[in-house]
């Protein structure tokens, strides 16, 4: 998803970043918008290392609180902010060092709960609810495969 440049990437692109290895790495951390299509994306990222996501979510929270501003102020089309996303991804960044699939469950799950209390009596929430369910019981039934390999 390429987003052309707004006020905060161009902030991000002269503050100081994050030691980078490669101009593709660097490029991920300063416009995480153009790599990413959700903040889960980042956390995952194999290529980045803990500082670097923590950097590229940095500035997708910059951008969704923008946007949150702006939605406020009456002056967006309707669009999502994705601020709980980010949030939540950024959460996820704190848990204790995960394997890739552990941690990507944790943020799929930090992320429906979080839309679960503000969707609460609509047709979404019980969709949502169950599919933390659905989400858990994989888990579970998956964890004890995945160790055996």
């Amino acid at each position: 998803m390429n987003r052309p440049l707004n006020s905060s990437e161009e902030q991000r692109e002269t503050a100081p970043a994050a030691e980078t290895k490669d101009p593709e790495t660097e490029d991920k951390v300063k416009r995480p918008h153009a790599h990413f299509e959700h903040p889960a994306e980042v956390v995952i990222d194999p290529l980045l290392s803990k500082d670097e996501k923590a950097h590229a979510l940095e500035g997708m929270e910059q951008d969704a609180r923008q946007l949150s501003t702006a939605a406020a102020e009456g002056m967006t089309g309707g669009e999502g902010t994705g601020l709980q996303d980010v949030l939540a991804a950024k959460e996820a960044l704190e848990l204790p060092e995960l394997p890739p699939f552990d941690l990507a469950v944790s943020v799929v799950l930090q992320s429906f709960r979080a839309r679960l209390q503000s969707t609460e009596g609509s047709e979404a929430h019980a969709l949502i609810a169950r599919a933390i369910e659905a989400v858990e019981a994989a888990r579970g039934a998956i964890g004890p495969v995945a160790a055996e390999s």
